[in-house]
């Protein structure tokens, strides 16, 4: 699981004359990036799987919590076996025999890697910018 927190001083700044609800603007920006971070993901489960992997690709989901934090984490229907593939094809495992060991994938700490990195930037400007437009109707 990937716990994002979001630095929000700047955010705050803008809005400090406004009426608007800062709590709605900051589950908007976690909602954002929590959103990339699964597509980051997904699409390191597509680059370092070479394999069929259509229910690890569905299994990733995100939730943005009222006290200014959003976890992404894989989530399977009810008897899915989601954790423990996650688990290992991300972090590899060691079986008893060759046939039954994988290296890491690793795919997991790509979407930790986007998230730090400040790649949403532009769409949670662009966001804020939108709705400050709204509150001062330009």
């Amino acid at each position: 699981m990937i716990t994002i927190k979001y630095d929000d001083s700047e955010v705050q700044k803008a809005l400090a004359g406004t009426s608007k609800s800062f709590a709605s603007i900051r589950r908007k920006a976690l909602s954002i990036i929590a959103r990339g971070t699964v597509k980051a993901i997904n699409a390191g489960i597509r680059e370092t799987l070479h394999s069929r992997s259509g229910e690890l690709l569905k299994a990733f989901r995100y939730h943005v919590r009222k006290d200014g934090t959003a976890n992404v984490y894989p989530d399977g229907e009810a008897g899915s076996s989601i954790f423990p593939k996650t688990f290992g094809l991300n972090f590899g495992y060691d079986g008893p025999t060759k046939r039954a060991q994988n290296r890491p994938h690793s795919f997991i700490e790509i979407g930790r890697q986007w998230a730090e990195s400040g790649a949403y930037m532009p769409d949670v400007e662009k966001m804020v910018e939108k709705e400050l437009s709204k509150y001062w109707g330009k």
